[in-house]
């Protein structure tokens, strides 16, 4: 081994941390998803790993190389700047993390300590090229920055917990893991500024709490952040923290820091620091690289194949299933699964077993109705409308053979005229055969007519586009569903205006129907919408159609009707 490397525990330490700050830096460069804090969260972990690989080094140097050149180049040009910018992000990912607060603050906190910054190096080149290295005043300056950037840490994190105590429980204890990360730091800091890092105390507790601190960090944020960290991933990462946790501990029961000072004491633990090493090495590597290939075959693989199936179902596709793979939670999941798809299946055909039945039988009373309308209709233009019609010539011969007026029968021919009329739009509007002949548009324009003669409504009525043919039954069937709607404002509304509004497209025919009358609440009566709305809905439902009923008491009532040509 050369002279110059003695390879110390927290050499150790150090190690595992860099490894778990490398980590994290790979995950979130491989990040699909963006927020706030990421950039710095990258700068942090990427600091931090050099940061702590350096230190790997330096608690290896041989005592007394201090004040070399290599020791005062590492310091001042690697050292200095990296503790920096780790400083600098970490203080800046808790003003951003999860959400951002004190933003004017953290602009004016960023230039404060990049001002100070400025003096911690000055103060590191100053120590390192005209004071000798003097490794107290390094330890002084160093401590004392990381005092106050973690007051400044402190100080946020804290206000950030206070603040979310209310209104967001996650958020809440997220900031006061990170507030007790930030605990560890400050606290190390004051021991070693009071004790020195080179003294029992400050030995003990600095590579223990800054392992606390990392460690509870990391936590925190696989934890709680918003961006998705897949199964696999958050497992690995998880065993790796369990892994070096359990190596600290057993380095630090089994190796205990010695004083850089106590030569014997560190010579008799190199082999078995070398051999922590190796297996911090192969432990890492092997859960690095093997777990994630296990996780992905047992774990991740079969979930992501449960996840397009489900995927698949939500998109209407139920014949579907999937190979049960593995005895275990994941293979039960799938048992289930496809246990599920296949009962709704069966369900699904049933529903559209019933649903066709019912449209077939909606068809056919359709069209029954349609013959009962038609054919009184024929009844009453052949028979009744026949009969009125010679009743109304003998009234006109009575009063010829009379040859004067009568107040009585003159009457009566105007009532009998009016009734004609009546009877006439009545078999008009039964009659499914004037739709045939005059088309959708005009045979609605004809009721619409029939409404205007009362005198009693003002009816506006218009066509936007080019009226385009439909199957007649579907033409029908909307038709009758215009007459309903046509009738309830007739009926119930007290309207005075009423607004009807045809528009054509290519592909498409919009009806808007809309009254300034009383209108009326619009909630279902015991899990039911009224017989009338129940019967309108059906019918547009049977012509693929859709349709959209809007009122409240005192706003009229607005019915607006989509379906494709």
């Amino acid at each position: 081994m050369p002279t110059w490397i003695l390879l110390h525990t927290h050499s150790v330490i150090a190690f595992i941390i860099a490894l778990s700050q490398l980590g994290m830096f790979l995950f979130l460069m491989n990040l699909k998803t963006d927020f706030p804090a990421l950039r710095w969260l990258k700068l942090n972990y990427f600091f931090g790993a050099i940061w702590y690989f350096d230190q790997v080094v330096r608690f290896s140097m041989y005592p007394g190389s201090e004040g070399s050149f290599l020791y005062k180049s590492e310091t001042i040009f690697l050292y200095g700047p990296v503790l920096v910018g780790n400083m600098i992000s970490h203080l800046q990912i808790s003003y951003l993390f999860i959400q951002s607060m004190f933003e004017k603050e953290r602009k004016i906190i960023l230039k404060v300590l990049i001002i100070f910054s400025l003096l911690l190096m000055g103060s590191i080149i100053w120590n390192e090229v005209y004071n000798k290295s003097n490794f107290y005043v390094f330890q002084v300056i160093s401590f004392v920055w990381g005092i106050l950037v973690f007051v400044f840490n402190f100080s946020v994190t804290f206000r950030k917990a206070w603040s979310f105590r209310k209104t967001n429980h996650d958020a809440y204890i997220a900031f006061l893991i990170l507030t007790c990360g930030s605990t560890c730091f400050f606290t190390l800091s004051i021991i070693c500024v009071i004790f020195g890092l080179f003294s029992a105390i400050g030995y003990w507790t600095y590579f223990i709490l800054v392992f606390l601190g990392e460690f509870i960090q990391i936590v925190a944020y696989l934890r709680y952040s918003s961006v998705f960290v897949g199964f696999q991933l958050k497992i690995t990462a998880y065993n790796l923290l369990m892994l070096v946790v359990f190596l600290t501990v057993f380095t630090l029961i089994f190796l205990p820091p010695e004083l850089p000072e106590n030569i014997p004491g560190r010579l008799l633990q190199q082999d078995g620091l070398k051999k922590v090493f190796l297996i911090i090495i192969a432990s890492v590597t092997i859960t690095s690289l093997l777990l994630p290939a296990l996780l992905k075959r047992t774990l991740t693989r079969p979930l992501q194949h449960l996840l397009i199936a489900v995927r698949s179902v939500n998109n209407g596709n139920l014949d579907i299933e999937l190979p049960v793979l593995y005895q275990d939670e994941i293979g039960s999941l799938t048992s289930q699964f496809n246990t599920m798809t296949n009962s709704l299946q069966q369900k699904t055909n049933k529903l559209i077993e019933y649903s066709d039945t019912l449209s077939e039988l909606y068809n056919t009373q359709q069209q029954t109705q349609e013959q009962i309308l038609n054919h009184v209709s024929q009844e009453i233009h052949d028979n009744v409308g026949q009969m009125l019609s010679l009743v109304r010539v003998q009234l006109n011969l009575a009063v010829q053979q009379e040859n004067k007026e009568n107040k009585i029968i003159s009457d009566a021919q105007e009532n009998i005229g009016r009734a004609m009329q009546d009877l006439r739009d009545l078999a008009k509007g039964m009659s499914s055969d004037r739709i045939k002949l005059l088309g959708l548009y005009a045979s609605v324009e004809q009721e619409v007519e029939r409404i205007k003669r009362t005198g009693i409504y003002e009816v506006q009525m218009n066509c936007e586009g080019e009226e385009r043919k439909m199957d007649h039954q579907r033409e029908v069937i909307l038709f009758r569903v215009l007459q309903e709607c046509l009738q309830n404002v007739l009926k119930h509304s007290e309207a005075k205006l009423l607004n009807i509004n045809f528009r054509y497209s290519s592909k498409s025919l919009s009806i808007q129907i809309k009254d300034d009358g009383k209108g009326f609440l619009l909630q279902p009566v015991n899990g039911s919408y009224g017989l009338g709305l129940m019967n309108i809905r059906n019918r547009i439902q049977l012509i693929n159609g859709q349709i959209d009923i809007q009122s409240a008491p005192g706003a009229g009532t607005g019915i607006f009707i989509q379906l494709p040509i």
